[in-house]
C-alpha cells in the first residue's frame, strides 16, 4: 500500500477552527479593498505628495531622485488603508 492510498483521520472540530482562523482573514481584506475603491483619489494625492516630499529631500541632501515602482505606491497604499481602518 502507497503512502497516498489511504486517507489519514482527521478531526473536524480542529480542522474547522483551523480552516476558520485561516481563511476568516479574507473578510479584512474586503474590506481594505472596498477602503481602496472609494479613497483611490486621496491616496493617489497623498501618494504624489509623498513622492514630491521624498525627492526634494534627496534633492536638498545632494543625493539622486528616488523612482518609485509600483511595488511602492502599493506598500504606500496599504500602510495607508491599514491606518485609517485600524
Amino acid at each position: 500500500m502507497g503512502k497516498g492510498s489511504k486517507q489519514r483521520p482527521t478531526n473536524i472540530k480542529n480542522f474547522s477552527e483551523g480552516y476558520e482562523r485561516i481563511f476568516k482573514k479574507r473578510g479584512s481584506m474586503s474590506s481594505k479593498n472596498d477602503f481602496l475603491e472609494q479613497h483611490e483619489d486621496t491616496i493617489n494625492q497623498e501618494w504624489s505628495c509623498y513622492c514630491n516630499e521624498i525627492n526634494s529631500i534627496r534633492h536638498k541632501y545632494g543625493l539622486d531622485s528616488k523612482v518609485f515602482t509600483e511595488n511602492d505606491k502599493e506598500r504606500f497604499a496599504i500602510a495607508h488603508i491599514e491606518n485609517h481602518i485600524i
